[in-house]
């Protein structure tokens, strides 16, 4: 077993080193990492047994260190504490025998008390946060992933044979009593859309404990293979999964783009399951009969793929609560609805459909090769949830966000979003176990490729760190990660890089290879689609340097998602109907929330801005976000006008299929073009009105011209940058005429309030 294995830092975070301080005083945004999983053994280890576990710590550049050593609850933070000896690799190591559990630690290097930079779980000791390790019961065995290989020719010879392969060798590792391998225990099952079947073709070595899985004839799609075993005296391992994916063209989340579907407000594909309505709500935020059903007959139909859709992001499917509840307007009363008022941690809401529905929609998902996000709430809880009901003092209660004395900033971490959602407090070690297994359960129970995390901001570090510890010992062992992408609310002043350099770094904090892989790019959407593409106040100058910030200002590998509208503001076209009023949280601007609601947009110009906006989010680097609706330039203002039922193609209007048909083809072209996928972005000139940029890989370049000009206008630029060769023919992925590089340039015509793309 290890506990550390190399120094890592998390992007954005930096160690607060305090001379002196005690372990119990000292606090940093630093993370650490333990193995493993907790006792996979039903037998309660004796109080006596100590499993050894293995800590390293490698000074980071230029600093130089002479004595390291670590201490923490398992030797009552004596000081001096464990030395860790110089390990010949630039680093220093030490194996320290450890009772089973979980337990806060520090390193003291060089005398000062600090925070493990090398791995990744927190555990909070007398509300002092530490580096934190998880040891298992080392008498039971355990599994090493050697090697894990699918493999898929492409085309496949014939669209109901499949041609994938996986093989994979799984090292059997015996515990500390040295018990060999049981041969006759060993079974390997392969799941797919929630169904299992045992693997035949495993060949067991036991004179190396080593175990070789090979299956062929796969379809596309995802599996996870399951293996188990025992030694000897009948102690198991931990079961080890190997997730992976058998498809065409390997997915990657750059780039990827997402749908977000509130699955009440989506599409109703079974109406048995339909709620009542809720006496004393306001009919526009109770249930409204959307369900999984609904979702999967829209995966199945191909609505999503003529949208270019490669991820799903669905609003929390957990239980809600019962009844109604008062607005935070002092005077509405509404529903949960919408999935963030949890009452129970691993059930499904049977008004969404239940748990079968859900694995049935999420099986569809995969079998389009469309990846889906949970929304994982981390922050609240209702009142009535069971966690709350039976251990209180797990939560905070008190003061409320926005209220007197109770600063949204200031309070982030202990303030409650209303009074009957307690909050969630991270410092209790037990609650913060309990939720990461909670995280683990739905991934591995409904097969969900990822989480959105909710509200980060508003937890403790522990949360995102804790939380990718557990999912990457579970699943992780094929090297597909889980993905993880967050929700971190920022402001945004009309001023440059230099004073939102807090809004960038706040956001960065919680990514890194040992927290989440990317956040919602809150700062893009103050700078650009509400002040360049709904209303004037900015040109195409300011959407490009914005633009070209977020490239430079987040972590590198950091999957950013730009949007221009979400659950939680004003639609972008009822923006555009009142535009120059404001971002659309203004209780001026018609269609705002509960009174003088806004309605479908007859105003072409409504319709050109939304275009445009869709054109540049759905061309940009990340993973760009399209909210439901948004395909068709659905209108509403603040919650729940924002929220109005989903409508299909045969519902809309004519400007709204003109936009749909817009947007499909968008969706195509990032869909087909891997340049517009995963390209790095590159300026090649801009005015007030038009924006011209490339798109560049290796071996591909694009080139995207945006215009909200009044009339078509003519520009030429030069793409010897973006690698396209001297006479080759681009055509337009939007119907335009196509051009010819001459000159190692490029003359386009961009139609009024238009886009063109431009590739080989």
């Amino acid at each position: 077993m290890h506990t550390l294995a190399t120094q890592r830092t998390l992007v954005g975070l930096t160690l607060a080193v305090l001379s002196g301080c005690s372990p119990r005083s000292l606090l940093s945004d630093a993370s650490t990492d333990a193995r493993t999983d907790a006792s996979v053994d039903s037998e309660r280890p004796p109080a006596s047994l100590r499993c050894p576990t293995v800590f390293r710590y490698v000074p980071p550049a230029g600093r130089a260190v002479s004595r390291v050593e670590v201490s923490g609850e398992f030797n009552s933070w004596t000081q001096p504490g464990i030395p860790l000896t110089a390990d010949g690799m630039g680093g220093f190591a030490a194996t320290v025998p450890i009772p089973v559990g979980f337990h806060g630690y520090k390193l003291i290097v060089d005398g000062t008390w600090e925070l493990d930079l090398g791995g990744a779980r927190r555990k909070y000791v007398d509300g002092t946060e530490n580096s934190g390790v998880l040891v298992a019961d080392c008498r039971s065995p355990t599994f090493a992933v050697v090697r894990s290989t699918p493999t898929r020719p492409a085309p496949p010879t014939s669209p109901t044979v499949g041609t994938g392969r996986y093989e994979a060798e799984v090292r059997f590792v015996p515990g500390v009593e040295r018990a060999a391998l049981d041969p006759a225990s060993v079974r390997v099952s392969l799941r797919r859309d929630g169904m299992s079947r045992n693997v035949d073709g495993v060949t067991v070595d036991a004179t190396s404990n080593t175990l070789r899985i090979a299956v062929g004839a796969l379809a596309d799609g995802k599996y996870t293979a399951l293996v188990e075993a025992r030694d000897a005296t009948g102690r198991a391992a931990e079961p080890m999964r190997l997730p992976f994916w058998v498809e065409a063209e390997p997915f990657s989340w750059q780039g990827a783009t997402i749908y977000m579907a509130m699955i009440d407000r989506f599409a109703n594909g079974d109406r048995s399951n339909d709620a009542r309505p809720t006496s004393g709500v306001d009919p526009r935020v109770d249930y409204q009969g959307g369900d999984f059903q609904g979702l999967q007959a829209r995966i199945a139909d191909g609505t999503l793929d003529r949208l270019g859709v490669r991820a799903i992001w669905l609003a929390p499917v957990n239980r809600n609560a019962e009844g109604a509840f008062l607005a935070s307007d002092g005077q509405h009363r509404v529903m949960g609805y919408h999935g963030y008022w949890p009452t129970r941690a691993r059930e499904v809401d049977p008004r969404l459909g239940g748990a079968e529905a859900l694995r049935a929609m999420i099986a569809e998902a995969h079998r389009h090769g469309i990846r889906v996000l949970q929304d994982f709430v981390v922050n609240h809880v209702h009142r009535d949830h069971e966690y709350f009901r039976t251990h209180p003092e797990w939560f905070r209660t008190g003061c409320v966000c926005g209220t007197n004395n109770c600063d949204w900033t200031a309070n982030r971490l202990e303030c409650l979003f209303t009074d009957y959602l307690p909050d969630v407090n991270w410092t209790v070690p037990e609650l913060s176990l309990r939720l990461a297994d909670d995280a683990a359960f739905w991934v591995d129970e409904f097969d969900f490729d990822g989480l959105r995390v909710d509200a980060v901001k508003h937890v403790e570090d522990i949360a995102v760190l804790n939380l990718r510890a557990t999912l990457h010992e579970r699943f992780e062992n094929t090297g597909l990660r889980v993905f993880l992408t967050g929700e971190t609310a920022m402001g945004w002043s009309d001023c440059g890089v230099g004073c939102n350099r807090e809004q960038y770094d706040t956001i960065s904090r919680y990514m890194g290879p040992l927290a989440l892989d990317g956040q919602a790019d809150f700062v893009l959407y103050h700078a650009v689609p509400y002040r360049a593409f709904s209303s004037d106040q900015m040109g195409m100058i300011h959407v490009d340097y914005w633009t070209q910030q977020s490239q430079q200002q987040y972590p590198a590998g950091g999957i950013m998602t730009p949007y221009i509208g979400s659950h939680d503001t004003a639609r972008f076209a009822t923006l555009a109907a009142y535009r120059g009023q404001g971002p659309g949280l203004d209780p001026s601007i018609p269609g705002n929330q509960w009174d003088n609601i806004a309605t479908v947009q007859t105003d072409p110009n409504v319709y050109q801005r939304h275009r445009l906006a869709m054109s540049w989010v759905l061309t940009i680097p990340g993973a760009p976000l399209v909210y439901y609706g948004d395909e068709y330039a659905a209108w509403g203002g603040g919650d729940p006008n924002n929220r109005t039922l989903w409508r299909d193609e045969s519902m809309l209007s004519t400007a709204e299929r003109a936009m749909l048909t817009h947007v499909r083809a968008l969706g195509s072209a990032r869909r087909e073009l891997v340049a517009m996928r995963e390209g790095e972005y590159v300026s090649l000139g801009a005015t007030e009105e038009t924006l011209v940029f490339g798109r560049r890989t290796r071996t591909q370049g694009a080139v995207v011209a945006l215009s909200k000009a009044n009339t078509p206008r003519m520009v030429t630029v030069s793409v010897s940058a973006l690698g396209l060769s001297e006479g080759s023919t681009l055509r337009d992925r939007l119907g335009g005429p196509s051009v010819v590089v001459r000159g190692g340039s490029v003359s386009v015509s961009i139609p009024s309030w238009g886009a063109v793309i431009l590739a080989p």
